[in-house]
């Protein structure tokens, strides 16, 4: 069986870099259509690694024929019979391009949860792409759910969650872990409250803010690292205005780091706190945090729901509460005795439900049922 990975906008992604040799480890024969990703790091990945990669330009998804075309070229070129899509422009132009060129097998993985605002286009684009696909993979319960309220059938869905080098986030590089020290934090200032996070209204950065306002007056040298930021989110301007009301010096702007492994190590106390229970699909962050033994701060969002347990691996917040998330803020700092008891029980929580041998496993299954 040749299988094709169909994947958009992705500059850096540690979880495709790792499911791609894992496939190749287990001689399964796969090849890469990459869309708005040329020359990004993934790229250069999978091309030093010995994957075929093509490339393609995409920009409205409504307006897409001609790349949906030469999407269907290169599949029906390659002889495929498989194809997996990831994210927005690969589901569309993917899905649209192998179901012409007749591949049997038509794939999608859905990340994404409910959005806080949907409109009629999001609603046509859904709809299509479930059609189109014969099988959707949910990454949590919360996708499956959202599926299921739109009419898609057992058969259809396979619920498989993301999986992850998890030891890795533990054994750290001491080297790395200086580095960014000196990069992000050259002051050694104390405490760090660490959040990973596209600047969406969904992920709740906001309350973040408001709550690390209220810790200043504790701790006048705490260090506020927002990474994920983004000029073009669509809560950047209001995010911009909280962040003008705190010293420049509490906190620091980040759009990436290629180092994920090592970055937690940065953080005495993270923090994640989506605005409801539906908006998150997944968040990758909730198990790395816990892998990485950092003690946190969370909403139950996401695959949250089906194993963050409060005061046993996590501390959870209401949603959309500034003072709650201040009020866990200031337990995590005063209480090491809790912070050792989450770090413990975090830890153990995602080695048994998200290491990447069992992620393989599913996927193989998928591909060969």
């Amino acid at each position: 069986m040749k299988i094709c990975y169909i994947i958009s906008d992705i500059h850096k992604a540690v979880y495709f870099e790792q499911t791609a040799l894992h496939l190749k480890a287990i001689n399964l024969d796969v090849c890469y259509i990459l869309i708005n990703c040329t020359n990004g790091e993934l790229h250069r990945f999978l091309i030093s690694n010995g994957f075929r990669v093509h490339t393609l330009e995409a920009g409205s998804l409504l307006k897409s024929r001609k790349v949906i075309l030469a999407c269907k070229k290169l599949l029906k070129e390659a002889s495929v019979d498989l194809v997996h899509c990831h994210l927005a422009h690969a589901n569309w132009i993917g899905l649209w391009g192998a179901k012409l060129a007749g591949i049997p097998h038509r794939i999608y993985t859905r990340h994404s949860g409910k959005p806080l605002h949907l409109d009629w286009k999001e609603r046509i684009i859904d709809k299509v792409q479930n059609r189109l696909a014969t099988k959707i993979v949910a990454i949590s319960k919360n996708v499956d759910e959202l599926l299921i309220s739109q009419g898609i059938q057992y058969r259809k869905r396979v619920l498989i969650h993301h999986g992850f080098e998890l030891e890795r986030f533990s054994k750290n590089d001491p080297v790395e872990v200086e580095r960014l020290k000196r990069l992000y934090n050259p002051e050694n200032q104390k405490p760090v409250i660490g959040v990973i996070a596209r600047w969406l209204e969904l992920k709740g950065i906001q309350y973040t803010i408001d709550a690390f306002s209220k810790l200043l007056k504790q701790h006048p040298d705490a260090l506020l690292c927002l990474f994920g930021a983004s000029e073009h989110g669509d809560y950047v301007s209001e995010i911009k205005n909280k962040l003008c009301q705190l010293p420049e010096k509490n906190y620091r702007v980040i759009p990436f780091e290629n180092n994920v492994f090592d970055l937690y190590r940065l953080f005495d106390c993270y923090v994640h706190v989506p605005v409801n229970e539906n908006c998150e699909a997944f968040g990758q962050t909730y198990v790395e945090a816990l892998a990485a033994q950092i003690p946190s701060i969370f909403t139950l969002s996401g695959v949250a729901r089906e194993f963050i347990s409060h005061e046993e691996n996590a501390l959870v917040v209401p949603f959309r509460d500034s003072n709650a998330i201040y009020d866990a803020m200031i337990r995590i700092l005063n209480d090491q005795q809790l912070c050792t008891k989450l770090k413990t029980n975090g830890v153990r929580d995602v080695n048994h439900l998200f290491g990447f041998s069992t992620y393989i496993s599913n996927l193989q299954k998928l591909y060969t049922s």
